[in-house]
């Protein structure tokens, strides 16, 4: 018999919560699974990767979280449970929930967390962190740093903070000198030093609030993908977006996306970063698939 674990990060998103939990307890209830149960809702940053090393420390043979909040509260999650024999899952309840767009939640149900099918998914190295999702510099990463600050200052902004953010963005385009070095899929090695206003490194197929940089990623193939786009003006930026939202942009010249196991991506200066939403700043980038390396709870 599985012990779950459901934890509701009340900071995600703009969700009932109170209701949602009402139907898990009455869902479990129901079920006669009420002390096979455990919620914690989260009251400080830390709080998800307390509860879920204390939760894996449990003496329960099946285990399984699941990361009720966004792609952010996913990721502090994973970075505790990756490697163990805790199985996690996802209800989305963040704003983008951009990790969910991989699987389909048409239909979801609170019933189906009780007995989920559970198959490994490979997840991303970077330095010294984890990324289930993607891993990525440059312009989209601009927009990020600006919608956060919008929100910061301009709570009451945030159905809009993402497009007052890239449009700050677009007004004010980065561009980063990179060198890249990379261990492909294929086992050859590639060197490349150019200038590129996007550099998505790819687990999942979606990020950035349903943009899809990456349309043939695979969840559990032991590959990424990097996507690298060259130096855009204003004008070819704002050409390349509507099919960078659809998957549809690996034709463009600019665009080039290799298959990798590993590799490095360095800067002269520290630039800014993000892994699933989570902002950082680096020189360099040392990363990796993880094959295998989390249990996944997958919701049919």
């Amino acid at each position: 018999m599985n012990k779950i674990l459901f934890i509701l990060s009340t900071k995600a998103g703009s969700s009932d919560f109170k209701s949602f939990k009402e139907n898990i307890i009455n869902t479990y209830t129901k079920h006669n699974m009420l002390e096979n149960l455990k919620i914690v809702e989260t009251l400080d940053k830390e709080h998800a990767k307390r509860a879920t090393q204390e939760f894996i420390e449990l003496p329960y043979e099946n285990k399984i979280i699941y990361s009720c909040g966004g792609d952010g509260t996913l990721n502090e999650v994973a970075s505790v449970v990756y490697g163990s024999n805790t199985a996690l899952g996802l209800i989305p309840m963040g704003t983008g929930n951009d990790f969910s767009k991989n699987f389909d939640y048409s239909n979801f149900k609170i019933e189906q967390t009780i007995n989920p099918k559970i198959s490994p998914i490979d997840i991303i190295s970077i330095n010294d962190r984890i990324s289930v999702n993607v891993m990525s510099l440059g312009f989209d990463t601009s927009v990020l740093r600006n919608v956060y600050m919008i929100l910061k200052k301009y709570p009451f902004f945030k159905k809009h903070s993402f497009m007052l953010g890239a449009i700050y963005s677009l007004l004010n385009i980065e561009s980063d000198t990179l060198n890249v070095e990379l261990n492909l899929a294929n086992g050859k090695s590639l060197v490349l030093n150019d200038t590129y206003t996007i550099t998505a490194l790819c687990n999942g197929r979606y990020y950035g609030s349903g943009f899809n940089p990456s349309p043939n990623s695979i969840l559990d193939d032991g590959i990424l993908e990097l996507l690298l786009v060259k130096k855009l003006s204003l004008l070819k930026i704002l050409k390349l977006l509507p099919k960078y939202k659809k998957g549809t942009h690996l034709n463009n010249k600019k665009v080039a996306i290799y298959e990798v196991t590993s590799g490095k991506i360095c800067s002269e200066n520290e630039i800014y970063a993000n892994c699933d939403g989570e902002i950082f700043k680096s020189k360099y980038f040392n990363f990796k698939v993880l094959k295998n390396s989390i249990l996944w709870a997958n919701l049919k």
